[in-house]
């Protein structure tokens, strides 16, 4: 059987001091990265509007509310701080397909209605979520009929309707927002974050330290995306370490998309150089000299460091003249975790080359324990990844953090 529901936050909006046009944004943003970095697969979610979510859980009759209970902690202490004033609640409407629907239609003045009068839901069960003494459950439930199974054709049909937006009828979900904290092994430390920048209608979060699963079809509209981002970042307090900007390696040497990339780059701040870094991505295992230089010449009048990523653990180092770029990042392959510890060994292997080329060597698509233990066993300088830092809402470099801390979750 598969658990499906629909998660509902309920906000205190006048004591917010937010106009609706911030408010519901800024819930969606917060809740989808808290549900993205703890409500993972086989479980999934999908936005259906901004302040309401489908859950599903094909290994469970009931959610687990556990997890769920700790973003209305989390939400209340973003918006209201550490005081008493405000309120964040958290709702969970179990029930059928069609009374899932209806209750994400629900507004808020029909939704506290039914919370005084059961009869006026459809069939299903509506809890608040909450935490009490440390334990969280369902509180003040109104049910009025057992829910249904639910097959798992409606749920994947409805999590492709709610993400490409189809559901949300007023206005579409927010461009997500937000950065990756790049760990370095041998001092304990974030150095700096990697931007991502995500559409409302996108089915997942785009990141490029996660693997090809959350990379765009639309390489070009990502970096541009990822570039008006680091803008907005760097316009805000908090900056202190190095911003790495996608750049993907085939639309950059192509004359063609060049002019394109020029005028993106061209919006960045001069100000804010030494900050800034590109993250040159696709990079293949044997690149022409003629594109790297066209990649230095372009970069480096906006960019401090250039870093090329690569998925070939044999990327041929020897070539590159010494000091070439800043540094050279392996993307783990997708596959099993033989094969990709497999690929590590075989880049670890060639660190001395890179140290020669005075060249920073690092991994990224770091998943799990696993692979960072194995990473820094064998002094691979940096690394990222979800098995490092989930996605973040503010940049995280500057921070210390102890191997044994990490993954970093969602702030």
């Amino acid at each position: 059987m598969t658990a499906v529901a629909c998660l509902r936050v309920a906000v205190d909006a006048e004591k917010t001091g937010l106009s609706p046009a911030v408010l519901g944004p800024l819930v969606a943003k917060f809740s989808g990265i808290y549900l993205e970095s703890r409500w993972q697969w086989p479980r999934q979610f999908a936005p259906l509007t901004h302040y309401s979510f489908l859950l599903t859980d094909p290994r469970a009759d009931e959610l687990d509310v556990q997890e769920l209970a700790r973003l209305g902690e989390e939400l209340q202490t973003k918006l209201f701080g550490e005081g008493e004033g405000g309120d964040v609640r958290l709702l969970l409407f179990e029930g059928t397909p069609e009374a899932v629907q209806a209750f994400a239609a629900m507004d808020e003045a029909a939704v506290g209605r039914a919370l005084l009068d059961p009869s006026l839901l459809a069939p299903g069960r509506l809890s608040r979520v909450e935490i009490t003494e440390g334990v969280a459950h369902r509180a003040e439930q109104a049910v009025t009929t057992a829910g249904a199974v639910v097959g798992p054709n409606w749920v994947e049909q409805h999590l492709a309707r709610g993400a490409t937006g189809k559901a949300t009828a007023d206005q579409p979900m927010p461009q997500l927002e937000g950065v990756q904290g790049i760990y370095f092994t041998l001092r304990g430390v974030f150095v700096g974050d990697v931007v991502s920048s995500t559409p409302g209608a996108a089915k997942t979060h785009y990141s490029l330290v996660e693997g090809d699963e959350h990379m765009p079809a639309d390489t070009q509209a990502f970096d541009v995306d990822c570039a008006a981002a680091a803008v907005r970042l760097l316009s805000e307090p908090g900056v202190h370490a190095m911003l790495y900007l996608p750049v993907c390696y085939s639309n950059l040497v192509r004359a063609s998309r060049r002019t394109a990339y020029e005028t993106m780059l061209a919006t960045l701040p001069a100000a804010h150089k030494g900050l800034l870094a590109a993250a040159v991505y696709d990079v293949p295992r044997d690149p022409a000299f003629s594109a790297l230089a066209t990649i230095k010449a372009t970069l480096s009048r906006y960019v401090t460091n250039i870093d090329l990523r690569t998925q070939d653990p044999g990327f041929e180092i020897e070539k590159l003249p010494p000091q070439a770029v800043t540094s050279v990042t392996l993307v783990l392959p997708h596959g099993d975790q033989r094969a990709r510890l497999a690929a590590l060994r075989r880049f670890a292997d060639r660190l001395h080359l890179y140290r020669k080329k005075q060249i920073w060597a690092a991994v990224t698509n770091v998943r799990n324990r696993l692979e960072l233990d194995a990473c820094i066993a064998a002094h691979v300088p940096f690394v990222t990844g979800p098995g490092v830092c989930r996605l973040q809402m503010a940049p995280v470099g500057g921070r210390m953090q102890p191997p044994e801390a990490l993954p970093l979750l969602a702030a």
